[in-house]
């Protein structure tokens, strides 16, 4: 089942994505087109050249100007910038604009038209012995460039014989563009540059200039290429080669001085453009005059006919090279002595190249300008759902029902009005036009599609191609698994939503423990479904839709325990050393975001962090960690130390030690990475703090503050290691009661006595014993740990604390403790100082308490038959506890009803016994008892941290309710096959009879609960 029932939680199948979207979108038929067809924003202009005046219009504006275009003003330009929906325009206006008899159309489209191809198109339309004539040399010249190494090649010598006879021409420059455009067209110049042989592999490459105008006049526009013309672009001419020194002097020369020179790259483009048209005409044989001979041949006879000619052109930079003849051309009004046929253009074209490119004759002959660069008022109006909705729309019917209603004149087909969800659906995730936008909603679309914007604006293309189609098709599997968003999602669009939910606080609060994918999928959601910017919950359909359930976002999550008392300075815990003293700020107002936390939070959404942040950051580490230093232990004070003194080093500084992610070196001390969740909210918090000037004015503030402390008493171990200044004589003495205090951590069941780094164990040698669940229920194992810690035995662990503390401190004179020698105590603790020789002059009583301690711990055989007599034999239970559980309460609760339930069966405490053992753990239970039975492979440590484990909680929940189920099964075993059987019951008692057989194995399983071990 999914959230629409039984159908797939997709509503649409992955590969109609790519039929209703294609890369080429004119590729699409009819049908899929109008059913896709949404009006974009678009506005109209009386003249070119003019900024103002400019009205909103829609695509029936257009096609009534095209209706009404008087004859000599035959040009309307479609503008805009590429990907903006121009060709998209041209096509909607073929389908709508209903011609008579009297018109000739050609519609030239924009991809895969070679030059032969527009030239066919027109010559379709001409008749008589001139066109056979032109059809004929079109053939031969076109044919005899088909190779297209050769075309380039002639390309290439064309353009540099062309810029060298004619490049140095120029009406109207100043006496220094004139120099240089006589050095470039030199022989010494581009010329020489052109003709090298090292340098030819890059002029004549795939992705140059020269091999792309080629490719596309042997074979027209692909989809990958350009919507710009083609042409040269300064980047082209900065120019770089492995072989060099194998280059001519000269192409050498020139090479350097247009990499040195930006401006002078964009001259030499720009006179290489220039000759473009020429040199194409010269290498395929067809120029612009032979275009405008056609073109004017064919008005003409056209004209006999008493016909008209309508000119639809997707793209008119594909007439690069010819257009100046097809200019000439369609400007050539009808007189009396040139009687031509009425001529009309429609031309989609960028606003660069025709600003750039169309010579100013032209605007004198244009009716109309319609310009897709919308101004903000009329883009303000502009609704991107309506215009996706319309391409989910399409995509979820598919393109054969599509085609289906549009050839039967029917309106295109709607999937959501019989969808089970719709409501719903629409409510959550919203519409446009009774058309949902699932599985975005209007704020996933928007971000999306910002995030794929350029300069903000709405690009067509982009919003088709970029957002829609990967998330219909590559996401299709993800929506329907519950696997999304994922991965794909936030890498493709995270850039429209940078600074939402980057809080690193808000994504703990959305956190599924000990599910990060689970996780990471919510904070997606949040972040580009959700309303605001802060943790929450959505629609619940939306959860459910993609698989996340929602949280209970109430609180935070628990904070860390506080640091041991003899870590904090002068054992006094209102003055433990921590970040809580930050560098004093200038307070911020209360309600303002302080400057540091949102330097956090850009870094870790972007990566990007200004140096001035940056240090002040790693001044605020360097203050959290010297506050658990010790500095003041006899090696000086902090400024002492951190001033660099020789005979300090190596010093602690915060900018050669603690480095910020990306600009860390290999083997940095403190190295602080942007991923990791716990090294971001120190980061925070600390600036949160330092903006503030107190940790009460921190959101969430204590716990964030023991979050900091863990963390600086981390990266304080860490320095501690590394700086090794601690008095180099070792004590033996201190070394064996650390590790007698250690011994007795572990016989308490410290975890941080296990662990391997000094300062865990630093912590656990003082560390309070924890509370004791299981008292009463293991007896020995209490008798035996209150012998490590008996006030009425002067040798136990208080006595060796204290022995600890008056070997690895410091105090003023011969007062009390004032601080921990904290590197000398560090090498106590580890695991090479164990076995340390006692001194000769060490006492006996202190001997004989670390002796005890470690004979005590020894002792650990006598402990283990009470150990296993609480862990209870789950192997034959044949199911979870819930599975098992279950039909017994049923069975029982229907007994009851009925008034025949042994006395001897309490219901609700059997009942309640099972919702405990429920919640407890088998698998620590399980885990717990194979352990026991390989005991005596087991090494010292790992016998200690097995009988002190948390597990006798769970082994006494599921041990009560398996001795109840067991009695419970007994006693209704008895009544079943007891007593005379009346007529009433006769029925009852033979459906009773058929669940024999399933309590009888009920019975089995449970039967090892009363074995040894497990008696009740």
């Amino acid at each position: 089942m999914t959230w629409r029932g039984d159908l797939p939680a997709a509503c649409w199948k992955a590969d109609e994505a790519l039929r209703i979207i294609p890369v080429e979108a004119e590729s699409t038929s009819d049908g899929v087109f109008l059913a896709t067809h949404t009006s974009i924003p678009l506005v109209q202009r009386e003249h070119v050249a003019s900024a103002t005046g400019s009205i909103p219009a829609t695509e029936y504006d257009l096609l009534r100007a095209v209706r009404e275009q008087p004859a000599d003003q035959p040009i309307i330009p479609i503008l805009g910038k590429p990907g903006t929906g121009k060709s998209h325009l041209v096509r909607w206006l073929r389908i709508n604009l209903k011609t008579t008899n009297a018109t000739r159309l050609i519609f030239v489209p924009k991809h895969r038209m070679s030059l032969r191809g527009i030239l066919d198109l027109i010559l379709e339309h001409a008749t008589g012995e001139r066109a056979d004539e032109l059809r004929a040399k079109v053939a031969t010249a076109v044919d005899a460039a088909s190779d297209e190494k050769e075309a380039r090649l002639r390309l290439r010598a064309a353009l540099a014989v062309l810029v060298e006879t004619r490049g140095a021409q120029q009406d109207g420059g100043t006496p220094e563009d004139d120099e240089l455009r006589a050095y470039l067209a030199s022989p010494e110049g581009l010329p020489a540059l052109l003709g090298d042989p090292v340098f030819r592999e890059r002029l004549l490459a795939d992705d140059a200039p020269i091999g792309r105008l080629v490719r596309e006049k042997l074979s027209g526009k692909g989809a990958e290429d350009k919507e710009e013309a083609f042409g040269f672009s300064a980047q082209d001419l900065d120019l770089s080669v492995d072989d060099i020194n194998n280059a001519g002097a000269d192409a050498q020369t020139v090479a350097g001085v247009l990499a040195s020179e930006a401006s002078l790259r964009d001259l030499a483009a720009k006179m290489l453009n220039e000759q473009l048209g020429p040199a194409v005409s010269e290498v395929f044989g067809i120029g612009g005059d032979d275009l405008k001979q056609l073109l004017v041949e064919l008005r003409l006879e056209l004209h006999s006919q008493g016909l008209e000619l309508l000119l639809l052109i997707e793209d008119f930079s594909i007439f690069q090279g010819i257009q100046g003849g097809l200019i000439d051309a369609i400007t050539l009004i009808p007189t009396e002595n040139l009687a031509l046929c009425p001529m009309r253009v429609v031309m989609a074209v960028t606003t660069g190249y025709f600003v750039n490119n169309i010579p100013e004759t032209v605007y004198s002959r244009t009716y109309k300008v319609y310009d897709l660069e919308a101004s903000p008022a009329t883009a303000a109006s502009f609704e991107p759902a309506r215009f996706a909705a319309r391409y989910l729309n399409a995509v979820r019917a598919g393109s054969t029902l599509v085609d289906q209603h549009h050839t039967e004149g029917a309106p295109a087909p709607n999937p959501c009005l019989t969808c089970p969800v719709q409501e719903k659906c629409h409510q959550a995730f919203g519409q446009a036009d009774d058309m949902g936008l699932f599985p975005f909603n209007k704020r996933a679309l928007d971000l999306a599609i910002r995030s794929r914007s350029q300069d903000e604006g709405f690009i067509a293309r982009d919003v088709l191609t970029r957002v829609l189609r990967p998330v219909l098709h590559r996401d299709h599997s993800e929506i329907d698994e519950n696997r999304f968003p994922g991965v794909s999602f936030e890498s493709d669009f995270k850039a429209g939503a940078l600074d939402i939910l980057d809080n690193i606080e808000d994504q703990v609060q959305l956190r599924t423990p000990g599910d990060p994918d689970m996780s990471e999928r919510r904070i997606r959601l949040v972040r580009f479904w959700g309303t605001g910017s802060g943790p929450q919950n959505l629609d619940p359909t939306i959860h459910d839709a993609f698989g996340i359930p929602p949280l209970d976002i109430t609180g935070n999550p628990p904070p860390p325990s506080s640091p041991p008392a003899h870590q904090k300075k002068n054992h006094t815990p209102e003055k433990q050393p921590s970040p809580s003293s930050p560098p004093t700020p200038s307070p911020a107002p209360p309600e303002a975001t302080p400057r540091l936390v949102q330097a956090v939070d850009r870094w870790r959404a972007s990566g990007d962090l200004t140096q001035g942040a940056r240090n002040d950051l790693r001044n605020l580490v360097h203050a959290a960690i010297t506050g658990y230093l010790e500095f003041d232990n006899g090696f000086g004070t902090e400024a002492d130390w951190t001033n660099g003194k020789k005979e300090y080093a190596p010093s602690f500084a915060a900018v050669s030690s603690i480095f910020l992610d990306d600009d860390k070196p290999d083997g940095a001390l403190i190295a602080i990475d942007r991923t990791d969740d716990d090294d971001v909210r120190v980061l925070r918090a600390l600036a949160w703090a330092s903006g503030k000037g107190s940790w009460d004015a921190v959101p969430n503030g204590e716990v964030l503050q023991r979050l900091c402390m863990t963390k600086a008493q981390q990266w304080a171990a860490r320095v501690t290691a590394h700086l090794d200044l601690q008095d180099r004589s070792d004590d033996p003495e201190l070394a064996r009661i650390t590790h007698a205090l250690l011994t007795v951590g572990k016989a308490f069941g410290i975890a941080d006595a296990y662990e391997s780094d000094p300062h865990s164990r630093i912590r656990a040698l003082f560390a309070p014993r924890p509370a004791t669940t299981g008292t009463q229920a293991r007896p020995r194992l209490s008798k035996w740990q209150d012998a490590f810690d008996d006030p009425a035995q002067p040798l136990g662990r208080q006595w060796l604390q204290g022995r600890l503390i008056r070997l690895a401190s410091y105090s003023q004179g011969g007062g009390k403790p004032l601080a921990l020698d904290l590197p000398r105590l560090v090498r106590a603790v580890c695991d090479s100082a164990a076995g340390a020789a006692w001194p000769a002059q060490t006492s006996d009583v202190l001997m004989q308490a670390v002796h005890g301690v470690e004979h005590r711990a020894r002792e650990l055989d006598q402990l283990l038959d009470e150990a296993r007599s609480l862990l209870p034999d789950t192997s034959d239970l044949g199911g979870s506890v819930a599975d098992v559980a279950k039909p017994l309460d049923n069975l029982v609760a229907n007994r009851a009803a009925l008034g025949r339930l042994p006395a001897s069966i309490n219901a609700e405490a059997l009942a309640a016994a099972a919702r405990t053992a429920k919640t407890a753990s088998r698998k620590t239970v399980d885990t717990t008892r194979e352990n026991l039975q390989s005991w005596f492979a087991l090494p010292a440590d790992e016998r200690l941290r097995l009988l002190t484990g948390d597990w006798d909680g769970p082994a006494q929940r599921i041990g009560t309710w398996m001795r109840m189920a067991d009695r419970a099964v007994e006693a209704l075993e008895n009544k079943l096959t007891a007593g005379p059987v009346s007529e009433v019951q006769y029925e009852y008692d033979d459906a009773l009879q058929r669940l024999s057989a399933a309590l009888n194995a009920l019975s089995d399983e449970l039967t090892h609960v009363t074995a040894p071990g497990g008696n009740a």
